[in-house]
């Protein structure tokens, strides 16, 4: 009989090891989508992309690990080997965001990103199977029951604590001249995996270590397909299972284990859709954070942040579901069975996407104004100190004041249309002679674009209009306002213009302003500068403070700050917001992260446990990695969807997958319905509850066997 001392030693290694690849992954996985963004410049919605990609490639792995783990090296070795690649990607990593150059950064950050997927990839299916190993049963089912309870706890302690200071240190640290510390917050994590891989060492004496004595997914794979084969022959006996065609070639026993994995897997087929909802935490639910005031009692919450709210819950929520919620539902004889409360937390998913639609839906009323299909936008600024009179791209004359900005809405844009802009001023325009006061310009609006067009004027005083690059509606995923400045040169008199913002901490963000005689409009890129007042101050090399403004940003807005300057002095200096500041509080996602961590507590946990209860002994890993698996295709159905931009409201995108999931467990609980349960044993006999549920096995076709001595331990 085995030490109770022995298990505990070999389980706290083991849930040890998790922790810490958990606080690896979710670490990174939790800036995964503003480095992409912020960083490699890629758009909010190829960043999705990217993201889920990387999430589907961790989940197909597994595959390959349960491969590894049943049929070649045994679990203990695939979850070492699979960690030290996983650690080689965390460190790649680390290097890719030090290096300065773009297209480093571009080749490297998908290198180890892959190493990253491979690497927990292949543990994923192990580290379960291999706890679920140290137990004998079925004599310890209970403690193994709650094995699964402290390996989920670990799991989302280890997330909570990777997703809470994995962010701080990127807002926090600084280094390499950058107002983020990317080495460090990838440096971080793989220090973790360290640790974990030498954790999971130390514990080796205390393991109960099982190797597989031959090829079972070989096996597996042939008999599958000889089976097949057998079936499709006219002259062969019938039988009423497709895989009791291989009775003449392979043992009772491998066939009766493939019955029983296949059933499991056919349970699986509903399960991808509750995983394309889950992990859009880290991609959907990240941007729409973004887009809201992140302040809750004078402190600022980044949207990043947010995806915290989800493993704190799960994690007061385990032991109130293990401890009280369980007993009283096994009591009750409610939800008394693992596949029972996954379609709960199927249900409980589905509220949480009608609550993120619902806030999109609030949110969507604070967006900018974005052109529709085939259509384009236009800002007009008047910079000049007198009223100007404008036809504008409708053949509509209008009036312009001095600093008034006007929007041009939905401009019919098919790339190659010209509208022609005319605009006038008195030839007294405040106290300037104009030289030329009438100036006309042909636009070829592009699809989907916003422009803003600067009026202001030359070195000789002869009216002038300026066309500056397409405004980025982009939010900061910091909740940081981004602010661009667009410099007008009325003469040739000032020399290393210098823009610098500088708010009450000292913080300071400089726009160097380019000296060239044939470039009459400098404009910089978008600045990220936390919320609050700033002193705007202008200097030059002839002159040290030419002029200061004193500007307020707000959380998450979009500015545009134009200046003109005319004969050694500034004319013009003006903020203008052209998108508006982030108003909805962060708070309001609680709700779709309270129903999202109760939909995994049901669901995942239960699901985890069904997979690998159910599962012959043999095949444990295969059963987990099928399970792992629809989280892969969960991600491939996001990818989809946002590949193929169905709709234009965020808020309908959410309603939708609320609406399938429902669909989706209606189908799971009709399949749920045929399905009988099988108790496995530690010597691979089995049993079936009696129940009045139909059989997916046929009862008939299930042997029972004597003992089957255990495998070797090294």
């Amino acid at each position: 009989m085995v030490k109770i001392s022995e298990i505990q030693i070999s389980i706290i290694c083991i849930v040890a090891t998790e922790f810490c690849e958990r606080f690896s992954f979710c670490g990174v996985r939790t800036i995964l989508s503003i480095y992409l963004r912020n960083e490699l410049m890629l758009s909010e919605n190829t960043s999705t992309i990217v993201y889920h990609v990387f999430i589907m490639g961790c989940y197909i792995i597994p595959t390959i690990g349960a491969i590894c783990a049943d049929s070649v090296v045994g679990k203990y070795r695939t979850i070492l080997y699979f960690s030290l690649i996983y650690l080689a990607g965390n460190i790649l990593m680390c290097g890719a965001s030090i290096c300065s150059v773009q297209l480093s950064k571009m080749f490297f950050t998908p290198v180890g990103l892959f190493l990253i997927a491979f690497g927990t990839g292949g543990v994923k299916p192990c580290v379960a199977a291999f706890g679920g190993d140290q137990f004998y049963l079925p004599d310890q089912r209970e403690e193994l029951q709650h094995f699964f309870s402290l390996f989920y706890f670990s799991i989302n302690l280890g997330g909570f604590m990777g997703m809470t200071i994995t962010p701080i240190l990127r807002q926090v640290v600084t280094c390499f001249g950058e107002d983020t510390c990317y080495p460090l917050v990838f440096g971080f994590p793989a220090t973790l995996m360290m640790v974990s891989i030498v954790l999971f060492v130390i514990g080796k004496p205390w393991y109960r270590i099982k190797y597989p004595k031959k090829n079972v997914m070989l096996d597996f794979i042939k008999c599958a397909f000889y089976a097949l084969a057998k079936r499709m022959v006219r002259d062969t006996k019938r039988y009423d299972h497709w895989l009791d065609y291989a009775q003449d070639k392979y043992s009772r026993k491998l066939i009766d284990d493939m019955k029983i994995v296949f059933s499991v897997l056919f349970l699986f087929l509903p399960v991808p859709l509750f995983w394309s909802l889950f992990d859009q935490q880290g991609s959907r639910w990240t941007f729409q954070a973004s887009h809201m005031n992140g302040y809750v009692f004078g402190f600022e919450i980044v949207p990043d942040q947010m995806q915290v709210i989800n493993p704190a819950m799960v994690l007061v929520m385990i032991p109130f579901f293990d401890i009280i919620l369980k007993p009283v539902m096994a009591s009750c004889r409610i939800l008394d069975n693992n596949l029972s409360r996954m379609a709960v937390g199927g249900f409980a998913a589905s509220l949480a996407f009608f609550s993120a639609g619902i806030v999109e839906t609030v949110l969507e009323k604070t967006y900018p104004e974005l052109p529709d299909k085939q259509h384009s936008s236009m800002f007009i600024v008047n910079t000049l100190p007198c009223e100007l009179d404008v036809l504008n791209p409708f053949n509509k004359s209008l009036t312009m004041q001095s600093s008034e900005m006007i929007m041009f809405k939905n401009m019919p844009a098919d790339n190659s249309q010209h509208y022609k802009l005319i605009v006038e001023a008195p030839l007294l325009c405040g106290n300037i002679k104009m030289k030329k006061n009438y100036f006309q310009m042909y636009l070829t609006p592009i699809e989907n674009q916003v422009d803003t067009v600067i009026i202001g004027m030359d070195v000789t005083n002869r009216i002038k209009v300026f066309l500056t690059d397409p405004i980025d509606f982009k939010k900061s995923l910091n909740g940081k306002a981004r602010v661009r400045i667009a410099y007008m040169k009325s003469s040739g008199n000032l020399n290393n213009v210098t823009v610098s913002l500088k708010n009450k901490e000292g913080l300071q963000d400089v726009y160097f302003v380019q000296d060239s005689e044939n470039i009459y409009l400098a404009t910089s890129g978008y600045m990220e500068l936390p919320d609050g007042k700033y002193k705007c101050i202008i200097s030059s090399a002839e002159i040290p403070v030419i002029t200061t403004k004193n500007i307020v940003l707000e959380f998450g807005g979009i500015y545009a700050l134009i200046i003109r300057e005319s004969f050694r002095g500034i004319e013009f200096l003006e903020v203008y917001p052209m998108a508006a500041a982030n108003s909805v509080n962060i708070l309001w996602l609680i709700p779709q992260y309270f129903f999202i961590s109760v939909a995994e507590i049901f669901f995942a946990i239960a699901g985890l446990e069904f997979a690998f209860m159910q599962a012959p002994k043999s095949m444990k890993t295969v059963t987990i990695a099928g399970w792992y698996m629809s989280v892969a295709i969960g991600n491939f159905l996001v990818i989809l969807v946002t590949q193929a931009s169905i709709f234009k409201s965020q808020a309908q995108e959410f309603f939708l997958f609320a609406i399938l999931i429902i669909i989706d467990m209606i189908i799971f609980l009709r399949i749920v319905s045929k399905y009988r349960f099988v108790q496995l044993e530690a010597d691979s006999s089995i049993y079936l509850f009696r129940g009045e549920q139909c059989p997916l096995i046929k009862e008939e076709s299930l042997h029972l066997y004597g003992n089957v001595e255990d495998e070797d331990k090294e």
